[in-house]
């Protein structure tokens, strides 16, 4: 199958962002094309997928298969900040069907698949290199092969940027902004024979992951800085986000990044202990730093931003997986009234804007360490469910960093927080 030229609409992107909004759109009877510079499965991080994640996977009609591959799932989550240790169990939010634990590859890829059954015309190792608007209100997008020179021009209704971390619309524009309040390095790598932290504390060894399921746990990690480990079906991801001024001063101690690494996690309280019948494997260590940016627009006459390519912050709190699904089905649900309705499309844009603004406020003003939230995020954005509200609410308790949440709310509004303390994890080796 070859690019076309035209299209209805065009998404930049084929992680879970755009593989929602593509398949969508195409269920709606638009020709839809994906572009993606990389080729699936790929590797990427954000293994923790919460509950809400499920009537996402519902309407795109892959909960069976993703039921069929098994991926671990996830019974909460247990985090030690401060000297106390305290879990959220998802059913306790009236959850019936767990989190998961997942390897991105696989699940993203069965995501894109499904959006290619649906019609989408899907094409990997292309890459968007600009887009223009033309008097009339098409869009171009300009597109190359692999690593070359643009060679093509494809035209559109509409344009999705679901670039991720590419960013297609910011590099562009230059909308995009580091965020201040979040200067961190991640350092994270994968590891087999981890033990892993179930339910109530109690720790299993890694062959108990499918028959006793476990819980995502992070642990403070020097002032602002945490650690986190995921256990999945073969492998543990693990990882560590770190101031970037204390991770300049620690590291330069050391004689690797891999000796810092591993020295962080050993002194890390209770990840050394899970850590030690690990070895590491898939390739060593990952890095990204500054890895938190703000959204100066998330759309523009005739195109949307979602996922990734529209902002992200410190996903301590794992929610950047059913945000990227949220946006897809927000941006899929604007498109289809803005071209079923030309008169009310800046309309059903700027209500697009609205909405993603605020979840995105919500998300940061959970995750800052320390500082004043800037702006209510109850302005913007409301839960979709009162297990939902309930859910992000508790998670955000487990650290000090949910004073900015609280100052956020008007007093009175705060939900009821469903938290357990536990006096310590049990390493009391389960055969």
């Amino acid at each position: 199958m070859s690019l076309p030229d035209r299209a209805d609409v065009v998404v930049v992107g084929g992680g879970p962002a755009g593989s929602v909004a593509s398949t969508h759109l195409a269920r709606r009877g638009y020709d839809v094309v994906l572009i993606d510079k990389v080729d699936h499965p790929r590797e990427t991080v954000g293994e923790s997928i919460l509950p809400p994640a499920w009537p996402y996977f519902d309407r795109l009609g892959v909960s069976e298969e993703i039921e069929r591959q098994r991926f671990v799932k996830k019974a909460g989550g247990i985090v030690d900040w401060e000297g106390r240790i305290t879990e959220i169990r998802f059913r306790d939010f009236a959850y019936k069907r767990p989190g998961l634990h997942v390897e991105r590859g696989p699940l993203d890829h069965l995501i894109l698949e499904n959006s290619r059954k649906s019609g989408v015309r899907v094409f990997n190792g292309i890459r968007a290199e600009s887009f223009t608007r033309d008097q009339s209100g098409e869009m171009e997008v300009s597109v190359a092969a692999g690593s070359g020179p643009p060679n093509a021009r494809l035209a559109c209704r509409y344009l999705i940027d679901a670039s991720g971390q590419s960013c297609l619309a910011a590099r562009q524009s230059g909308g995009r902004r580091l965020d201040a309040d979040f200067r961190f390095i991640s350092i994270w790598g994968y590891f087999a024979h981890s033990d892993y932290v179930g339910a109530d504390g109690v720790v299993y060894p890694s062959k108990e992951v499918q028959n006793h399921p476990p819980m995502t746990f992070v642990s403070q990690c020097g002032g602002w800085g945490w650690a986190w480990h995921i256990p999945m079906r073969e492998m543990t991801s693990v990882g560590i986000v770190i101031e970037i001024e204390d991770y300049k001063r620690a590291v330069a101690k050391h004689s690797s990044l891999e000796d810092y690494f591993m020295a962080t996690c050993q002194s890390t309280r209770f990840l050394g202990g899970l850590l030690a019948p690990a070895k590491m494997v898939n390739g060593g260590l990952r890095v990204l730093r500054d890895f938190s940016y703000l959204p100066e627009r998330v759309s523009g006459p005739g195109y949307y931003v979602i996922g990734d390519a529209a902002g992200f912050v410190d996903p301590i709190f794992s929610i950047g997986y059913v945000m990227a699904l949220y946006s897809g089905e927000l941006a899929a649900w604007s498109v289809d009234r803005s071209l079923k309705q030309e008169d009310r499309a800046e309309a059903s844009r700027l209500m697009f804007e609205h909405q993603m603004r605020g979840r995105y406020e919500l998300a940061r003003t959970m995750a800052l360490p320390g500082v004043e939230p800037t702006g209510g995020p109850q302005l913007y954005f409301n839960f979709s469910s009162k297990a939902e509200k309930e859910l992000m609410w508790s998670a955000a308790a487990l650290t000090t960093r949910s004073r900015n949440l609280v100052d956020s709310v008007t007093p009175g509004a705060e939900p009821h927080l469903k938290i357990r303390e536990l006096d310590g994890l049990q390493f009391s080796r389960v055969p």
